[in-house]
């Protein structure tokens, strides 16, 4: 029997940014036991970008493609009139996530285009999982928001340069790898 309002009681709160309080591998942890085996399913379908039949996990895909058809589009509007662009369908449209997604793009800085292309994640999914008691939607939402907060976690001026550098390398035919 599932069990979703109890493993939300037991969660602590997340903001874009925060540092994550536990890692994913102990949140799924967590969920083993207190969700059934379909909302598994949906879980690891959200968390790993594939398709599922459940309600939120395909309304967040779908919201996924919306986004990179208004990011995909604009680039192409960038290049210029000779760039052909062709938009994936999805199923729905969302006004505001997608103006959410033009503004982040007509912001000049790559880290403040990031952080509101993530605050636009955080919007949808709190706008999937709704307003109430901890449903199996609201987990989903959680784990979103884990993965954007892991993902921010993990960045640094030094794991940039090191990325760098290591494409650089990789394209160098002088650099000898061990």
């Amino acid at each position: 029997m599932s069990a979703p309002s109890y493993l939300m009681s037991s969660l602590p709160m997340l903001e874009l940014g925060d540092v994550p309080p536990l890692t994913m591998e102990e949140f799924r942890s967590r969920c083993e036991g207190v969700l059934d085996q379909p909302e598994l399913e949906a879980l690891d379908a959200l968390l790993n970008g594939e398709e599922s039949d459940d309600e939120f996990v395909a309304a967040y895909q779908a919201h996924e493609i919306q986004m990179k058809n208004v990011s995909g589009r604009l680039r192409a509007q960038a290049w210029g009139p000779e760039v052909r662009f062709s938009e994936r369908s999805f199923p729905g449209y969302d006004v505001t996530f997608a103006k959410m997604i033009s503004d982040a793009f007509a912001k000049s800085s790559p880290i403040e285009k990031e952080q509101d292309i993530d605050k636009a994640r955080f919007w949808l999914v709190d706008s999937l999982a709704g307003v109430g008691e901890g449903t199996v939607k609201h987990v989903y939402a959680y784990a979103v928001k884990l993965q954007i907060c892991t993902r921010w976690a993990r960045l640094s001026e030094e794991a940039g340069d090191a990325a760098v550098i290591k494409v650089i390398n990789a394209n160098d035919p002088a650099y000898v790898q061990e």
